[in-house]
């Protein structure tokens, strides 16, 4: 994927995996900024909203498998913020494809390097 991408991410998943950088990059996301989040559950369609409209190309969301969140629904919470965020960008004409969604585990950082890979490529992540 070309251009700034800010990836989002529940502090139990996302950072473990992605934090550092290093497995960013073998997503081909080279040079992405990461946010960090406690849970995914904090993610408001106005946060996506904003930093697409601060220059970013792309956004994606990383969090735990549904049912597996320390916060019980934050995965299923951050589902309707871009189901949310992704009406809005449509409706002004904009393609919800520029924000994605990726769950898993940070004993499987593969599979979430795999997704994030997908999701740069453009066949999408969980979403």
């Amino acid at each position: 994927m070309k251009g700034k991408v800010v990836v989002f991410g529940c502090k139990h998943t996302g950072t473990p995996v992605l934090g550092d950088g290093s497995a960013l990059a073998r997503a081909g996301l080279d040079g992405a900024e990461y946010r960090e989040l406690t849970c995914l559950g904090a993610l408001d369609p106005l946060m996506v909203l904003r930093a697409l409209d601060e220059g970013a190309d792309a956004v994606v969301v990383v969090g735990c498998y549904v049912g597996r969140c320390r916060h019980l629904t934050g995965s299923q919470r951050a589902m309707r913020a871009l189901d949310h965020a992704g009406k809005v960008l449509e409706e002004v004409g904009v393609n919800s494809d520029r924000i994605g969604l990726v769950l898993g585990s940070p004993i499987d950082p593969e599979g979430i390097i795999k997704d994030l890979r997908n999701f740069t490529e453009g066949s999408g992540g969980d979403e």
